[in-house]
Formats: C-alpha cells, sequence, structure tokens
C-alpha cells in the first residue's frame, strides 16, 4: 500500500467536495438539479444537477466520499485528470439519462460521477503500475474487480429506480453504471498514455 501525502488532488477534492456541502446549504436546489424537461432552456443542468443533493446525508456522504476517492487515486490522477474524469463521467450520466432513461425526470448528486472517478483511478493504477508483480497489483485489482461487483449487483433492470429509506426517494443505480463505464475507459485510456510516455523516456 503506497503512503499519501496531501496532494493537490486531495486539495482540490476538498474545495470541491465543501462547495457541495455550500450548494446545499444554500443554493436552489430546484434550479440546478438535472431535469430533463428543462435541458433545452436551461443546459446548464447536465452538470449542475450533480452538484446538488437531495437532504443534508446525501450531501455529507458524496462530500467526504469525494475527498477520500481522491486521496486514494492522488498518486495516480492529478487534480487536472481528476477533474475531468468527474466533469465527463458527468456528462455521460446525465447524456444516459437523457437519451436511454428518458422515465428518469430529474436527478441530483454526485455519487454517479465519484464512480467515474473511482473507475478511473482503480483502472489507471492496475494498468500502469510497474513492475507488474503480485504485491503491487493485488490492492488495485481488488478495487477494480470488487467495484464492479458491486455496480453489478445493484443494477434493477430496465429502468426501475429503487426506492432508499434513507435517502428519502428513489436512487439511480444506472448512474453508477454509466460512471463506472466511463471511468473505465478513462483510466485506460490515462493508463495508455502514461505507459507510452515511460517508453518514450526510456528510448532517449
Amino acid at each position: 500500500m503506497r503512503a499519501l501525502e496531501v496532494s493537490a488532488p486531495e486539495r482540490v477534492a476538498l474545495v470541491l467536495a465543501l462547495t457541495l456541502l455550500a450548494l446545499h446549504a444554500v443554493a436552489p436546489a430546484d434550479a440546478l438539479e438535472y431535469r430533463r424537461v428543462a435541458l433545452s432552456s436551461e443546459p446548464w443542468r447536465v452538470l449542475t444537477g450533480h452538484l446538488v443533493h437531495i437532504n443534508w446525508p446525501h450531501a455529507l456522504i458524496n462530500a467526504a466520499a469525494l475527498w477520500a476517492v481522491a486521496r486514494l487515486y492522488a498518486p495516480d490522477l492529478g487534480p487536472w485528470r481528476q477533474a475531468i474524469a468527474l466533469a465527463l463521467s458527468a456528462l455521460a450520466i446525465s447524456a444516459a439519462l437523457a437519451w436511454l432513461l428518458p422515465s428518469i425526470e430529474w436527478y441530483r448528486g454526485l455519487s454517479g460521477a465519484l464512480h467515474g472517478l473511482f473507475f478511473a483511478g482503480a483502472a489507471k493504477w492496475l494498468l500502469a503500475e510497474r513492475p507488474r508483480t503480485l504485491r503491487r497489483l493485488w490492492l488495485p485489482a481488488v478495487l477494480f474487480v470488487g467495484g464492479w461487483i458491486k455496480v453489478a449487483l445493484e443494477q434493477p433492470g430496465g429502468a426501475a429506480t429503487p426506492q432508499s429509506d434513507w435517502l428519502g426517494a428513489a436512487v439511480v443505480p444506472q448512474a453508477h453504471l454509466v460512471g463506472a463505464l466511463c471511468g473505465t475507459l478513462m483510466g485506460a485510456l490515462f493508463a495508455a498514455m502514461d505507459v507510452r510516455r515511460q517508453r518514450q523516456r526510456g528510448k532517449q
């Protein structure tokens, strides 16, 4: 397991986590949430819908998860890559909700985009780690495989949105699936870029 210090990704994640909590405290969530019928006239909702939450437990859990995931993958994903993973995952989720799951009229929360960040880090770590020994690969492999098992098991099938008692609203596991797919692809791309860069340095 790798020792971590306070890093740039961690600091950026802390700022974003505090922003999430501030938005929940003061922002009109109805004006920012993903709402399918309003996307053409209010396109900002494709991103802002991932920054607002249903209640304080929802906001606090996602803020804490953001900081934890950013810290875990700080050695593998710099602040720009983490920001890209979150933003592209959010856009992919909004697109999937609009085109593939039109029965889901509204959505709030960062959890889907967080799945994108989690899998971007896990895939990049697993694919780019050198040397490729069991000692260095077992943890990213467990994170990647275990994460995908979790995402697969929670899928309800079709356009169903199971009710969550603690949240007081329906959850959207499909957003986690889209985020996981997007994050896995980005992690593989980041890994390929880094391995190629290392090979080029080795030839110099």
